[in-house]
């Protein structure tokens, strides 16, 4: 029966609810995508520099040490408000996978070395004071995450503040390759 005296049909408010997280979702993703269409994907370049922490090593010899595991690469600077507010994330993923910061634009490396210490940081950190490694990477902004799989190849890139949960997942997406 249809028309006015037809019964109503139930309301099905959960439809409702799908439909807004999907399309949240789906501006998420889409807003991601923009923000980090520069960043490298494939192959992950060869970063120049010796790392601050441990002192002298350079990039390639800390990845052979980890014994090609895939890592997090994390861009971050001291003067990054978003960098400070995330720091107990960074220091969470640190736990669960190898990680290697990049300090870009933030000054020589003494008083980089300083700003770790002084936040009780001991992340793997590569100076990049003139931000000539954030370009070669094509990050423009931080904090910006790259999740490398065993083979050296970006299989994720977020950029702004991200959960524990979402690193955690970008992770271990990246370790299914």
């Amino acid at each position: 029966m249809t028309g006015p005296l037809a019964p109503a049909r139930p309301r099905r408010p959960w439809v409702h609810w799908l439909r807004d997280v999907a399309l949240v979702l789906t501006v998420f993703v889409g807003l991601q995508a923009w923000f980090t269409r520069d960043v490298v994907r494939g192959e992950l370049p060869v970063l120049p520099g010796t790392l601050l922490a441990p002192a002298g090593t350079d990039v390639a010899a800390w990845r052979a040490s980890i014994g090609g595991e895939g890592f997090v690469l994390y861009v971050w600077a001291t003067w990054c408000g978003v960098c400070r507010v995330i720091e107990g994330n960074v220091d969470t993923l640190a736990r669960a996978a190898p990680l290697l910061t990049v300090a870009m634009q933030s000054g020589a490396a003494g008083p980089v070395q300083q700003h770790l210490n002084a936040r009780g940081h001991r992340w793997t950190v590569l100076n990049d004071p003139d931000g000539a490694i954030a370009r070669q990477l094509g990050v423009a902004a931080v904090p910006t995450f790259l999740f490398i799989d065993r083979h050296g190849r970006v299989r994720s890139v977020t950029q702004g503040y991200t959960t524990t949960l979402g690193l955690r997942a970008r992770l271990a997406w990246a370790r299914l390759f």
